[in-house]
C-alpha cells in the first residue's frame, strides 16, 4: 500500500523505538484497506503540501473531513499529527481516536502504532494482550515493525506463555521484509545457538543483511574474526 509524503514524514518524526515442533506456516496476508480513491488522493496530496509548508491547520482541516467518511490515510495521518502535537494538543487519546479509525480498516501502519501506544502505555496501565492484538494484526498485513515487536513479545513471553516457534516464524518474516532489527536477532542466535542451532555461515549472512541496512551493532558482528 503506497502511503502518501505526509505519511511518511509524519512516519520519520514518530518512528518508534521498537522490539522440535513443526515448522509453523507462513504469515497469511489477509486483505487490506482499499486504496483511496482519486478525489481522496488529490485530497491527502494536498494536505500533504499544506504539512510540508508546517501549515498544520490547513492539513487538518482538508485531512479531518476525509477521515470521518471513512478513509483510513487521513485519519492515520490525524493520529500521527496528534501524537506530534501538531497542530493540535499532544494527545495519545486523539492519536488513539484516529488510529482505532484507521485499524479497523485493516490499515496496517495504524494497527501497529495504535498497538505502540499500548506498548508504552500511554493509555492507561499497559495491557500486552492488547498489545499482541493489534501487532498480529499489522504483521498478518505486512508491517515489520509489528513482525518484530510481535516477535519479541512472543520470544520473552510477554503477556503470554513463550512461544518460540512463534518468535522464529515473525523474526523470519520480518527479516524477509527487510528489517535489520530482525536479522540482527537472527544472527545472534544462528551464532550463540539460543534459540537455532550453531551457524556460522547462516549467523555471517543475517548479520549481512542487517549491516546493509545499516545497523552498527551487525557491523561490529562481521568485524569479529570468527573464532572468538
Amino acid at each position: 500500500m503506497r502511503i502518501p509524503v505526509l505519511l511518511m514524514l509524519c512516519l520519520l518524526l514518530a518512528g518508534p523505538a521498537a522490539y522440535a515442533a513443526p515448522a509453523p506456516k507462513p504469515p497469511q496476508a489477509p486483505k487490506a484497506a482499499p486504496a483511496s480513491n482519486p478525489a481522496a488522493q488529490a485530497v491527502l496530496r494536498s494536505a500533504s503540501q499544506a504539512y510540508e509548508r508546517r501549515d498544520y491547520a490547513g492539513a487538518i482541516k482538508q485531512l479531518t473531513p476525509l477521515a470521518e467518511s471513512g478513509d483510513p490515510q487521513a485519519a492515520f495521518a490525524l493520529g500521527l499529527m496528534a501524537v506530534r502535537g501538531h497542530g493540535m494538543p499532544q494527545s495519545p487519546e486523539t492519536a488513539a481516536k484516529w488510529w482505532t479509525r484507521a485499524a479497523k480498516a485493516n490499515f496496517p501502519e495504524a494497527q501497529y502504532h495504535l498497538g505502540l501506544l499500548h506498548y508504552r502505555a500511554l493509555l492507561g496501565p499497559r495491557n500486552a494482550a492488547v498489545v499482541r492484538d493489534w501487532w498480529t494484526k499489522a504483521a498478518n498485513h505486512g508491517q515489520a515493525e509489528a513482525m518484530f515487536g510481535l516477535a519479541q513479545m512472543l520470544r520473552s513471553g510477554d503477556g503470554a506463555p513463550k512461544d518460540m516457534a512463534g518468535a522464529l516464524r515473525w523474526f523470519n518474516a520480518a527479516a524477509d521484509k527487510g528489517h535489520p532489527g530482525a536479522a540482527y536477532e537472527l544472527g545472534l542466535m544462528y551464532k550463540t545457538g539460543k534459540g537455532l542451532p550453531k551457524d556460522p555461515a547462516k549467523a555471517r549472512a543475517y548479520f549481512q543483511k542487517a549491516a546493509d541496512a545499516g545497523m552498527p551493532e551487525a557491523r561490529r558482528e562481521l568485524s569479529i574474526r570468527p573464532g572468538r
